[in-house]
């Protein structure tokens, strides 16, 4: 299992010139609008969706033929990849958490630039970013790399439909009676514990979608 995630690992060392560039782009526009959110946070978050690369790297690679070939159960792979996502995680929030003290002390940035609640909200994106690792992931062991583009596509395009229609009969719901200030507070208040759960629960969803896949694909 170590093997197979380590494999995952050396994938990142092909793509770290194109994270400095992200960085030194995102820097710069930080920089532009007064607010290094965005130079904190792009790093971390396409980290977070390189588990996603791997599969595609696999698949060019057609690394399965050989994977199948080694004494590992397909729990155990599925097992690998979901690891991964977790080590990518605590990897990505240190390095969240070194690029916000960077610019603090080198940049000398004033309150307005920067803040203590900008390490929430990376904690909030990377959450999000693992969310949509597990929705990708069974339907990507489901379907492949290719099928699931067009799988997801066509569920993003429904939810887009649904909320079009939800827009236009908005007006019929009478919306004074919504106390949308209640929400609000609780949403930050409570948004990053309830994000928190969301994670544990669709991951552990996923991670059983996955195996449930896996083990029935034939190759």
């Amino acid at each position: 299992m170590r093997g197979l995630i380590v494999k995952d690992l050396l994938y990142m060392k092909t793509t770290w010139k194109n994270l400095v560039v992200m960085f030194i782009g995102s820097l710069l526009i930080s920089i532009a609008i007064g607010n290094y959110l965005l130079a904190i946070s792009v790093i971390p978050v396409m980290l977070l969706a390189s588990g996603i690369s791997t599969f595609q790297t696999d698949e060019f690679y057609n690394t399965e033929s050989y994977t199948l070939a080694m004494p590992l159960s397909r729990i155990k792979i599925v097992t690998c990849k979901y690891l991964f996502t977790l080590i990518m995680m605590l990897i990505s929030t240190i390095i969240g958490l070194i690029i916000y003290e960077l610019i603090i002390v080198i940049g000398h940035v004033d309150a307005a630039g920067i803040n203590v609640d900008m390490l929430k909200q990376l904690i909030m994106l990377e959450l999000a970013s693992v969310i949509v690792n597990s929705i990708f992931y069974p339907v990507i062991y489901k379907y492949g790399c290719e099928k699931s583009r067009f799988v997801l596509m066509s569920i993003v395009m429904l939810l887009l439909g649904v909320g079009s229609i939800f827009s236009v009969y908005i007006n019929v719901i009478n919306v004074q009676k919504i106390d949308f200030t209640k929400y609000i507070n609780f949403i930050q208040e409570h948004g990053l514990n309830v994000l928190f759960v969301a994670v544990i629960i669709i991951t552990i969803i996923s991670y059983g979608l996955s195996i449930l896949f896996y083990r029935h694909k034939d190759y």
